[in-house]
């Protein structure tokens, strides 16, 4: 017996995600803003210039902010389809794996680093927790999944 989607479960689903969305903000703007203002993710689209002369651990945070960036689009974009209850396909399969790639890392150093520093880290908790169940739910084989070969 299949659940119906109801209007009660976007509300609950549309919480659950603006709910993890405030709680990890301030982890998502660390992210995507990275230490001094920089913006690593503007600097990767050439909208302002590469910094020149970055030593190992700039370049470490610079990817890490431009993997945050498409991590948190993707959590984004992983959310609506969620709420939405729209089917998984093959482009948004893709995605969510790019975003796992993308997120992982970003959140096991939050997750280690930052919760050592005043417990800012376990911020991102109910976000990579939403993460990780939005994965289990975009590929469990669900029934309009199925491509009808006849």
């Amino acid at each position: 017996m299949e659940k119906e989607y109801t209007r009660a479960t976007f509300v609950k689903r549309f919480l659950i995600s603006l709910g993890s969305l405030i709680i990890g903000s301030p982890c998502f703007f660390i992210g995507i803003v990275s230490d001094e203002k920089t913006f690593p993710i503007l600097h990767f689209l050439r909208i302002l210039p590469m910094p020149e002369n970055m030593d190992d651990k700039e370049i470490f945070y610079f990817t890490l902010g431009v993997m945050a960036f498409f991590a948190t689009i993707i959590l984004l974009i992983m959310m609506f389809g969620w709420m939405f209850d729209v089917s998984s396909n093959l482009f948004l399969k893709v995605l969510v794996v790019i975003g796992c790639c993308c997120g992982l890392p970003n959140a096991l150093i939050c997750l280690t680093i930052g919760s050592m520093l005043m417990g800012v880290g376990l911020l991102i908790l109910p976000a990579t927790l939403l993460a990780c169940n939005l994965t289990v739910w975009y590929f469990e084989s669900r029934p309009d999944d199925v491509i009808d070969q006849a």
